[in-house]
């Protein structure tokens, strides 16, 4: 039988309603989560205002017990690669010590020496912008989980919250950010400028069309800016990075190394093209989120990973391995992974108009659960109109043995371990991922009754898409849009990074 099934209010983008799950949900997670040095939070879909609250509830929920008394949690993990000393106020245990964001690593940077004190409260808004890529930082939510990352920093005695991001630089389209970190960490040579210059491909679409437009000579080019960038910084590194004119500042060789191993994983994206790695082999980015987490929770401490559900899942997807499940392999029962679903929300879809990239149609509707998902077998179960949302404990799910009675919560849980053991597919956006078992993908489930598209976040989201686009706009309204139930089977291998938002 399930463990836990508690309903409650779900949180939203009200800063006021930040709490209202209250201290029963808290423990509830604080428990599913135990002691693991690293937890996935899912998304069901990106820019999601009330998923993104259930996040900040989550990360509130752990930071808020930091002072549990210390439990031993075991070895820490293998290292991941790069150097860099250990943190001098690491987190206790059962503390926070990262954050850990699905963006830029090279980016995020500023936004951590934001978190930790740097510029004024008033620059939060420009930061988060250029501190997350994909257009993240925008929403009113993630902001405000910014802004108590700093408070809490600001009143802490000694140990600091970071925040990493796990992600390729330029939205997994542009290696300049993290040239320019690797660049500002090593000794400066002649045509630096000019070396950034060429590696700074634009924003987003910019970027994406400006590498689908290059010849054989122009990629070859650009490979070997990026690998001769790669080398300096390992040549620096090998050396101790004994640079006099940064001896000020160790730390800054170790973020060089793993802004380096940006680039070598946004290489090796370019090299595999529409066909991806071999066959069961992650792709180049999964596996470099999953080595910054580790690398994250190595030099830090316990960190929480907020990313979509495809991405923190344990059980593959496509046959292909996921951050969660990487981060499951090398920590067993030291990753912990929530997933998020919703059974009435925003869908957005995206028709292509040409082969060129981001050339497309972007259509936002407003979608159900389709038949034999996750999110429809958790939405017949929640209790009444009254109750917003549910919190799933799956660890148990599937064992011998059930709990004693507990009236109406064990008639809920039966029906919905039978129903998810039904299950086939989780919904991601308007598609459904394909599950096996939902209790080997996730520890838990948060699920919502209705969710709402974070404002202005479609908008932002079509004009980027427009703006390289051929010909006017489409005449439709978008919201108008239906969205077919989709099935769980149907979608491709290999999804393409350039006709949706990532994921």
């Amino acid at each position: 039988m399930l463990r836990t099934v508690l309903p409650f209010a779900a949180p939203s983008a009200d800063p006021a309603s930040a709490a209202r799950g209250g201290a029963g949900v808290a423990e509830a997670l604080r428990a599913i989560v135990g002691e693991a040095l690293v937890v996935g939070i899912g998304e069901a879909a990106h820019s999601v205002a009330e998923v993104q609250a259930v996040q900040e509830l989550v990360v509130r929920a752990l930071l808020d017990g930091d002072e549990r008394p210390p439990v031993e949690r075991g070895g820490r993990p293998p290292r991941a690669g790069g150097g860099g000393a250990e943190a001098e106020n690491p987190a206790p245990a059962g503390g926070i010590a990262v954050v850990a964001l699905e963006s830029g690593f090279a980016e995020a940077l500023e936004l951590d020496d934001w978190v930790g004190g740097a510029g004024s409260d008033a620059d939060l808004a420009a930061v988060a912008g250029r501190g997350m890529t994909y257009g993240f930082g925008a929403s009113p939510i993630v902001q405000r989980l910014l802004a108590g990352i700093r408070e809490l920093n600001r009143r802490a005695d000694g140990h600091r919250v970071r925040v990493v991001g796990l992600d390729l630089p330029g939205s997994a389209m542009s290696p300049g950010p993290a040239v320019r970190v690797c660049l500002s960490a090593v000794p400066a040579q002649p045509g630096d400028a000019e070396l950034l210059r060429r590696t700074d491909l634009g924003g987003r679409t910019e970027a994406a069309v400006a590498v689908a437009a290059l010849s054989e000579g122009g990629r070859r080019a650009l490979e070997t800016d990026l690998r001769g960038v790669v080398a300096r910084v390992l040549a620096c590194a090998g050396a101790g990075g004994n640079d006099p004119e940064r001896a000020g500042d160790p730390d800054r060789i170790g973020l060089a190394e793993r802004a380096a191993a940006s680039i070598e994983a946004f290489l090796e994206e370019l090299a595999c093209g529409t066909d991806g790695p071999p066959s069961g082999a992650p792709y180049p980015r999964e596996r470099f989120m999953a080595e910054t987490a580790l690398w994250a929770a190595e030099r830090y401490g316990r960190t929480v990973v907020l990313a979509h559900n495809a991405h923190v899942r344990r059980e593959a997807l496509h046959g292909r391995p996921t951050l969660g499940g990487m981060l499951a392999e090398r920590l067993g029962d030291g990753y912990r992974a929530v997933a998020t679903t919703y059974g009435r929300g925003p869908a957005v879809r995206f028709v292509a108009r040409s082969d060129r990239p981001f050339d497309c149609d972007v259509h936002l509707a407003h979608r159900g659960s389709a038949p034999g998902s996750v999110d429809a077998a958790l939405e017949r179960t929640l209790p009444d109109p009254a109750t917003s949302a549910l919190l799933v404990d799956l660890r148990a799910c599937g064992a011998p043995g059930r709990p004693e009675s507990t009236g109406e919560t064990d008639s809920a849980a039966a029906v919905i371990e039978r129903a998810l053991a039904a299950a086939t597919g989780i919904h991601a956006g308007a598609e459904l991922d394909p599950v096996e078992d939902v209790a080997t993908a996730f520890d838990a489930i948060v699920h919502l009754r209705e969710a709402h598209r974070v404002p202005g976040a479609f908008e932002r989201l079509r004009a980027e898409f427009a703006a390289g686009r051929r010909g006017p706009e489409p005449a439709i309204d978008p919201a108008a849009e239906p969205v077919p139930d989709p099935a769980p089977s149907a979608a491709p291998e290999r999804p393409d990074p350039l006709d949706q938002e990532p994921r």
